[in-house]
């Protein structure tokens, strides 16, 4: 039996081989040529079976002409995946398109010189959704800031506020099925996903970089028939459009998105590190007892390598003394409050005698509602660890609520200049 099997898999293989043709075409030519040699094939059946064999060759030149011309049609004509540039047809399917998903981070272009396309799309009945970076988180718009183009960078949370107003715009003067989210994030890609009766559907996708110098990149282009891809990126775009918060934004979403001061109970160890290295130190305060005693021999030290420090407290005659004393949380009076300030007096006296170091005191007859220990804020000693630590005083609540703000923050410059202005109408 195993002869039989080797035979008729050989024979198999032979009748399934691509090249079978030919090696029909060689056993006949071989056949015929011994049979013109020993005179058993006349001349009319040798002519006639080389006419055939010559016919039989002519087809399998034809045959491997189409086969080389598709290699190399396959060749020249293959599909570039990573484009440059946006496809040439891209804006006249997106205006004729029914169902348009667009996601970007401002889309300024975009729905600026699309806005007649819209218009006329919005009142044939299309739909239109687009999703922007929310204008209103302040974190976001720098992060987004760093993935646009020299020159397009700032005023971002304009020009997305402008793209938003000119989409409520289009919706209201066409009542069209127009939808407009933003994203509490930075998109990882930039979408135009088209979907209508006059071409395929198709997705384009613009993948950003950090500081492009000219439009970011790559640019993938992927219609329906595609498969794989095409699905990947608009299922992906699907949920890109279902993550982002609708627009305009609800009075609940309104009262969310206010920045709020971050408080804690205490500063750490951060405040007396950026201390340390300080070269200008300015400290509010009632009594500032507690800093003082605890910390004596920094003070020294900081004072002794050159640090200018000034100091501001209540005056301990004055009337805020009491006032300090009934708002403090727990049983003071202001006889204890006057003890308190004169004890910071006279360390801060004896530090002025034994260092000789650059220290002013002032006192106040303003009962002050926060203190500050300010940290070279001075525009000349400004540097990356400038900082105001602020500690509201509370009306008899336990605690002191604390936050940090550095020079870059909003109402930085608003709380020194009050901390400052205390400084300069107090008596030495």
């Amino acid at each position: 039996m195993k002869p039989v099997r080797v035979v008729l898999r050989s024979a198999y293989r032979a009748l399934t081989d691509e090249n079978v043709d030919l090696w029909l075409l060689t056993g006949a030519a071989a056949v015929f040529t011994v049979l013109g040699i020993i005179d058993v094939a006349s001349m009319n059946v040798l002519s006639s079976a080389i006419l055939a064999l010559l016919a039989a060759l002519a087809f399998a030149q034809i045959k491997s002409r189409k086969l080389v011309a598709q290699i190399a049609t396959d060749r020249t004509g293959a599909k570039e995946v990573l484009l440059r540039d946006f496809p040439a047809d891209l804006i006249t399917r997106r205006a004729e398109a029914d169902d348009v998903l667009l996601i970007g981070i401002s889309m300024a272009r975009t729905v600026q010189g699309a806005r007649d396309d819209f218009y006329r799309a919005l009142l044939r009945g299309a739909t239109i959704r687009v999703l922007l970076v929310d204008p209103t988180d302040e974190a976001l718009i720098r992060q987004a800031s760093l993935l646009r183009p020299a020159g397009r960078a700032p005023l971002l949370s304009q020009r997305i506020s402008s793209t938003l107003d000119e989409l409520t715009e289009l919706k209201d003067s066409t009542n069209g099925k127009l939808e407009i989210r933003v994203a509490q994030f930075i998109p990882p890609i930039g979408v135009n996903l088209l979907r209508g009766r006059a071409h395929p559907a198709s997705i384009t996708i613009q993948h950003p970089e950090l500081r492009p110098a000219t439009e970011p990149g790559p640019i993938l282009h992927f219609e329906e028939q595609d498969g794989g891809w095409f699905t990947f990126y608009t299922e992906e775009a699907e949920r890109l459009w279902t993550a982002g918060t609708p627009w305009p934004p609800t009075q609940q979403q309104k009262l969310a998105a206010i920045a709020r001061p971050t408080f804690v109970e205490s500063f750490g160890p951060e405040l007396l590190s950026s201390m340390e290295s300080a070269q200008d130190l300015f400290i509010t305060g009632v009594g500032r007892t507690t800093l003082l005693t605890q910390h004596y021999a920094k003070f020294e030290r900081w004072l002794k390598r050159g640090c200018r420090i000034r100091m501001l407290l209540i005056e301990p005659t004055s009337g805020a003394v009491e006032f300090a004393a009934e708002r403090y949380y727990a049983e003071r009076s202001p006889e204890s409050a006057r003890a308190r300030i004169e004890q910071s007096l006279r360390l801060l006296a004896e530090l002025a005698d034994t260092t000789g170091g650059q220290l002013e005191v002032r006192r106040t007859k303003h009962p002050i509602p926060l203190g500050v220990i300010a940290v070279d804020t001075p525009q000349a000693v400004r540097g990356p660890a400038s900082a105001l630590f602020v500690e509201y005083y509370t009306y008899q609540a336990e605690g002191e609520p604390k936050f940090v703000l550095q020079p870059s923050d909003p109402w930085f410059d608003q709380f020194l200049a009050e901390a400052e202005q205390v400084w300069t109408s107090s008596s030495s």
